[in-house]
């Protein structure tokens, strides 16, 4: 399929994709180091406004725009999608703060970990689709990495539902108190979630290296 080679809605969907790897890095420093949460939030809902104002300014483009590299349904389930992963990354975060969480535990850090990864292949895949790579083995293998993702986020969170719900959540601060672990739930039901919506841009990628190959 012929993408024009300047279209506008190209670089900005680059640039959405940039920000949930930024986004994803922010949270993985707060994460490795408790003393960046104040800071990390504050550049984290910068980031998510930066991304609400991308997902606005791509519906319009998708509008005014008569030659479209993808579909118009396409582009606005990936804007969207996108900006769904910089919004429970900033939920999350957020949810850090109210609840008065004094500190991490390796279960967090590991969800940062692969959150992190996830949305490498995130900017790889949308990188290669304004470079017409759709067809390409390298854009196949993000997809195929970001369900690779989802899946060990699944493993992850049964295990910390299982410790929590088992009362072996000694890692958890005030871990054996039921209001405690309910905050817990809360914050990595939240990152489960953006997993599972990075898993969604992958199934994304493979529809559309059928639909445009």
């Amino acid at each position: 399929m012929f993408f024009p080679h300047k279209l506008k809605i190209f670089d900005e969907l680059c640039k959405q994709s940039s920000i949930v790897k930024e986004a994803a890095q922010v949270f993985h420093n707060i994460t490795c180091n408790w003393e960046q949460l104040k800071n990390g939030s504050s550049a984290l809902l910068t980031l998510e406004r930066q991304a609400d104002e991308l997902v606005h300014t791509i519906t319009d483009d998708i509008e005014k725009t008569f030659i479209l590299p993808l579909d118009k349904e396409d582009i606005a389930e990936l804007t969207e999608s996108l900006d769904d992963v910089v919004d429970n990354l900033e939920e999350a975060v957020s949810r850090l703060n109210i609840y008065k969480i004094s500190k991490g535990n390796d279960a967090l850090g590991n969800f940062s970990e692969l959150i992190k990864q996830a949305a490498v292949q995130i900017h790889k895949g949308i990188l290669m689709i304004k470079e017409r790579k759709i067809a390409s083995e390298d854009f196949a293998s993000c997809g195929k990495m970001l369900r690779d993702l989802e899946s060990q986020g699944d493993k992850l969170h049964r295990k910390v539902l299982e410790n929590l719900m088992a009362n072996r959540s000694s890692s958890f601060v005030n871990g054996d108190d039921y209001l405690s672990i309910l905050k817990w739930k809360e914050i990595f039901q939240t990152l489960e979630d953006t997993l599972d919506k990075c898993d969604s841009i992958g199934k994304l990628f493979a529809r559309l290296r059928i639909k445009y190959i």
